[in-house]
């Protein structure tokens, strides 16, 4: 059974100056947010938009790689679009 998840990219980046730029990833930069997504509820989590404070939050969660959790430059999370897919 293939089962519905909700994936989020994790955007690494590091301090050029006063810019925050594009950076290799340490690792895969894919996982899987879907009991994330769950807890919020439907109206928070519809409400997510990319590179937002509370989409970042994401990168701490459990599921995120150790290599993403501990990440200390600036960094956005691509999730929007995965959890408008998951929940209609």
């Amino acid at each position: 059974m293939n089962e519905k998840k909700v994936t989020a990219t994790f955007h690494p980046q590091a301090w050029d100056g006063n810019y925050a730029v594009d950076v290799k990833p340490e690792g895969n930069v894919k996982f899987d947010v879907t009991s994330d997504i769950e807890r919020m509820g439907r109206v928070e989590a519809m409400s997510l938009a990319d590179n937002s404070d509370e989409s970042d939050m994401l990168a701490k969660s459990d599921s995120a790689p150790e290599w993403i959790r501990t990440w200390p430059s600036p960094f956005w999370v691509e999730v929007q679009g995965s959890v408008q897919a998951y929940l209609q």
